[in-house]
């Protein structure tokens, strides 16, 4: 298994939940219709590390770029 890295800041996913509220997409959704594994929807919700093959995914249901979806947050800075 590999070491993790510490790293700087973390990237943010709170507005992927905004938009799919707008959207009216939910959890659920992202499983059944986008086929994205539960253990990935639980590391979006839990602010780990996704690929980018998700981030594609999630871009064509949201019709939204990445920027729209996540952010960099550095460390020491409130969310």
């Amino acid at each position: 298994m590999p070491k993790e890295r510490e790293l700087p800041g973390k990237i943010s996913y709170e507005k992927l939940f905004n938009k799919m509220e707008e959207k009216g997409i939910k959890k659920t959704n992202l499983r059944n219709e986008y086929k994205i594994h539960p253990t990935t929807i639980q590391k979006i919700v839990s602010g780990e590390t996704i690929n980018t093959d998700t981030i594609i995914i999630l871009c064509a249901a949201l019709n939204c770029q990445p920027g729209d979806i996540m952010e960099y947050v550095p460390d020491g800075t409130k969310e």
